[in-house]
């Protein structure tokens, strides 16, 4: 893993495992406690290192975050790239949320503090560029999956309808986080639902 946010590049396997262990560590401390209440004692002892050797990668809990955030988007891309909206013409609407939907769950779960650190104040600046970016990903994506159905689409009209798609998701996945009565196939059961409501009569389905 080559990151900006490392104070010092592994130079062997053995140093790329500790810098993958801290990372771990830290994803799981901020999954429990939020990245706030997370201290660098907690991320170390987690990751059976020592403070020394985490600072001798990390500068801070911020560089710990940052590098965090950089594979979290660079994992988020494979999914994103793994959605082939060229297809969708040949699906029905239905299919064609669940091609999104399913890899999307999977990255989830793969990725529990995803949602911690995405949708809670981290007072950090690089974290809300990231997700203003990946919201302008999210956007472009649905919106030539909409424009693949609905090649004469406005395009205000598909900015429309991607922005609310967006934050029907954002406020199912919301669910997932911080409720503890729905399961997270349960949150997807309903997204599915949502969205073929909504977008069944825009797609003339």
């Amino acid at each position: 893993m080559h990151s900006d946010s490392l104070r010092a590049q592994p130079k062997q396997k053995r140093g790329q495992r500790r810098v993958d262990a801290i990372l771990n560590a830290a994803s799981e401390r901020f999954a429990e406690v939020g990245y706030e209440n997370a201290t660098i004692i907690e991320i170390a002892a987690r990751a059976d290192t020592s403070v020394g050797s985490l600072y001798q990668f990390f500068a801070n809990k911020e560089a710990i975050l940052k590098a965090l955030v950089e594979r979290y988007v660079e994992r988020a891309s494979v999914v994103f790239a793994g959605m082939e909206v060229e297809a969708f013409p040949q699906m029905t609407l239905e299919q064609s949320i669940k091609a999104i939907l399913v890899p999307l769950k999977a990255f989830i779960r793969d990725n529990r503090d995803f949602q911690v650190i995405f949708s809670s104040p981290t007072g950090s600046t690089y974290v809300d560029e990231t997700i203003r970016s990946m919201d302008e990903a999210f956007l472009a994506r649905t919106g030539a999956s909409l424009l693949q159905a609905r090649p004469n689409m406005r395009p205000e009209d598909l900015r429309k309808y991607s922005l609310v798609c967006m934050v029907i998701m954002k406020g199912l996945l919301g669910l997932a986080h911080h409720s503890s009565e729905l399961t997270l196939d349960e949150v997807f059961e309903e997204l599915e639902a949502v969205y073929l409501r909504y977008l069944t009569p825009l797609m003339g389905e």
